[in-house]
């Protein structure tokens, strides 16, 4: 059986406050893109994982633990062999790691015919990684809590974006802690929410924004995405990834050619989906 995982970007992410825990909560929109991952699954005896990039350790991977999960979950005798190409750049904010575990559960769930439904699915997912759910639910969604509660939104439609991952994945725990050292920005999810179910692709653009931007250097990859034609430009995740969205496929191809030559470029487009089996 073969699946895709689409990667995702955060629209917006708010902080929406901290948890006794210490976890922050989040107010997101979420947004699932074409890069993808690819996975194969196979039934066989025992669980195992490998991934194209070698230098993931595939047993300590949200992919190994969820497969895990389900069976313990589901109490099935037997396992999988999974094979899993990376397209979806490690450390670059877009859940590939959390996408790869929603395409190994959701896959798993076909394989066996165990017919789980979304909601048990996130239960499964939710102690493993916190961008598991939105994966499992995918395109366009506002995703809240610590990434538990997600909301489906209507679709934005298929823009096409480009994502430049030039910098090196900074903690998330430390990206976090020095956010909390710095005025909160102010918060744009409730109104690219209310733009989204308007239509009102303007507003859309204007609202795109995230708490992280605020701790971490992006003006040259915004600069460069703006004077290429970008609509808007947002970070994704803690970062370090940034994309530009652009109003048509021509606009962005021409973006790309040019950005790529300076930058590490990916283009995509907007998904209604997050994962899809073939």
């Amino acid at each position: 059986m073969k699946l895709l995982a689409n990667a995702k970007l955060n629209l917006t992410l708010d902080i929406a406050g901290k948890r006794e825990d210490g976890y922050h909560l989040i107010d997101s929109v979420f947004q699932s893109i074409s890069l993808c991952d690819e996975i194969n699954i196979e039934k066989a005896d025992a669980v195992s994982v490998v991934f194209s990039e070698k230098s993931i350790p595939a047993n300590e991977s949200v992919a190994y633990r969820s497969a895990r999960a389900f069976f313990e979950f589901t109490g099935l005798k037997g396992g999988a062999k999974i094979y899993i190409k990376n397209n979806i750049p490690t450390g670059s904010g877009m859940g590939g790691g959390s996408s790869d575990a929603a395409a190994v559960l959701k896959g798993l769930d076909s394989l066996y015919g165990t017919r789980l439904t979304t909601d048990e699915l996130i239960n499964i997912a939710a102690p493993i990684g916190a961008d598991i759910p939105f994966c499992l639910v995918g395109g366009t969604a506002r995703v809240s809590g610590i990434g538990e509660k997600v909301s489906p939104l209507p679709s934005i439609g298929e823009y096409p974006i480009i994502i430049i991952k030039d910098k090196e994945k900074s903690s998330t725990a430390d990206m976090y802690r020095s956010l909390d050292n710095i005025k909160k920005p102010p918060e744009k999810t409730a109104l690219l929410i209310k733009a989204i179910k308007n239509g009102d692709n303007k507003e859309i653009f204007k609202n795109i924004s995230n708490a992280f931007s605020g701790v971490t250097d992006i003006e040259k990859e915004r600069s460069d995405l703006t004077n290429s034609g970008a609509s808007a430009v947002g970070l994704t995740g803690s970062g370090p990834s940034v994309f530009g969205i652009f109003r048509s496929k021509d606009i962005r191809n021409k973006a790309f050619d040019t950005l790529s030559k300076n930058h590490k470029c990916f283009k995509a487009e907007f998904s209604e989906k997050g994962i899809i089996i073939e």
